[in-house]
């Protein structure tokens, strides 16, 4: 049962809720960001999902599109359980214009207050032996999960064209029962790059399923639906523990939307970011997106590379590679370290040199790209003098 689209109140199992919306570009024009950030968390917290309009002009939208029109033309209709719709990913490293989407701010700031501290009814932050609401030092870390457009075409969803993916939750995924952890590990957001519209398949929301009891109780699934339609430039944000689904596009339209959820940094990604943004594009990127999809150490030593190292003085530094002795980059100390990669004395030196640069060429000559860039590299490393212990002459 689906409720009007136009009517952003439903009652259920769970209450009386209410779709809630807040403008962005007004809040932002009239210097209320604060109140607006605030109003935004506690819509989500009572409903489970919250439209934020105005976030972004239309035109920034239409880049997205453009940037990922090859892609999105390049997939076949289908995938993934949609009927009729093309899904398509790794948008940090093809799309620049969605890290407009991915980094903002205001979306951010929910990131830190429902899944760095937890700040929703009934959750709390558990580091150690300390339990309660997150702050300034107690914070869980998180990270970019997933990217990726909803290209939903006329007939997505009908008879002919059937979603296999129905209502659901996504919270599942990480196979641990988190249902009883008084935890929200994942926010996801709806970015509307076209209109979404009752008749064009805007996603259907059960406002109030995130109290479900259990949290993945099937209750929500017999509810009412309501469609989030909302202008381009607008995004809905919902719960992991929030019931949605897609809609049925009856238009001759399509409608495409942008999916961007964010999780904590101690679980998977759904969409693995380091794979779909991988190092050689990654150290292109700001030093805070570089953080967000996956290029940091959480916590503690997770998440390091070879020699005990972050990866931003490891894989993301040119000249690194885990099959170069010495690319690390540690100091080393003669008598006690070593020998190291390169040779002490500079005759042998200038040799290996010479020999690495004529692989290299030969590399080039065959077309072993691969292998010629391995020896580009070593020959990097081998003539950074921090890094070997070639003193005598």
């Amino acid at each position: 049962m689906t409720a009007s689209a136009f009517d952003t109140q439903v009652t259920n199992v769970f209450g009386n809720h209410q779709l809630r919306r807040f403008n962005y570009a007004q809040a932002v024009a009239e210097g209320t960001e604060g109140a607006f950030d605030q109003s935004v968390l506690g819509a989500l917290d009572q409903s489970g999902f919250v439209v934020i309009e105005n976030a972004l002009p239309g035109s920034v939208c239409d880049a997205v599109v453009n940037e990922m029109r090859p892609y999105i033309d390049a997939t076949p209709h289908g995938l993934h359980g949609l009927g009729g719709t093309r899904r398509v990913g790794a948008l940090v490293a093809r799309s620049p214009a969605s890290h407009h989407m991915i980094t903002h701010s205001a979306v951010l700031r929910l990131v830190r207050a429902v899944l760095s501290e937890q700040q929703l009814a009934g959750d709390e932050v558990a580091i150690g032996d300390r339990r309660g609401k997150g702050e300034q030092g107690f914070r869980y870390p998180t990270q970019l999960h997933l990217t990726q457009i909803i290209d939903v075409g006329p007939g997505g969803g009908t008879e002919a064209m059937p979603h296999q993916l129905k209502l659901h939750r996504a919270n599942g995924m990480w196979l641990h029962d988190l249902q009883s952890a008084h935890l929200d590990p994942q926010l996801e957001v709806m970015w509307a790059l076209t209109d979404f519209t009752q008749d064009n398949g805007a996603t259907h929301t059960v406002l109030g399923s995130h109290r479900d009891d259990p949290r993945g109780g099937s209750r929500a699934f017999a509810e009412p639906t309501l469609q989030a339609t909302m202008a381009k430039g607008s995004a809905l944000v919902w719960t992991g523990w929030s019931v949605h689904g897609a809609g049925v596009n009856t238009s001759t339209e399509r409608r495409v939307g942008m999916n961007i959820n964010y999780a904590l940094a101690v679980l998977a990604q759904e969409e693995n970011q380091m794979l779909s943004c991988p190092p050689e594009l990654a150290r292109n990127l700001p030093a805070d997106l570089q953080r967000l999809i996956g290029y940091r150490q959480p916590a503690a030593a997770l998440n390091y590379v070879a020699e005990c190292q972050s990866p931003s003085d490891s894989v993301l530094q040119p000249d690194f590679d885990v099959l170069i002795p010495g690319a690390h980059g540690h100091a080393m100390e003669r008598g006690v370290d070593g020998p190291g990669l390169a040779p002490e004395s500079d005759g042998a030196f200038t040799a290996l040199i010479a020999r690495l640069g004529a692989a290299k060429a030969a590399a080039i000559d065959a077309d072993d790209l691969e292998r010629a860039l391995r020896l580009k590299k070593t020959i990097s490393v081998l003539e950074r003098s921090p890094r070997n212990l070639r003193n005598s002459r």
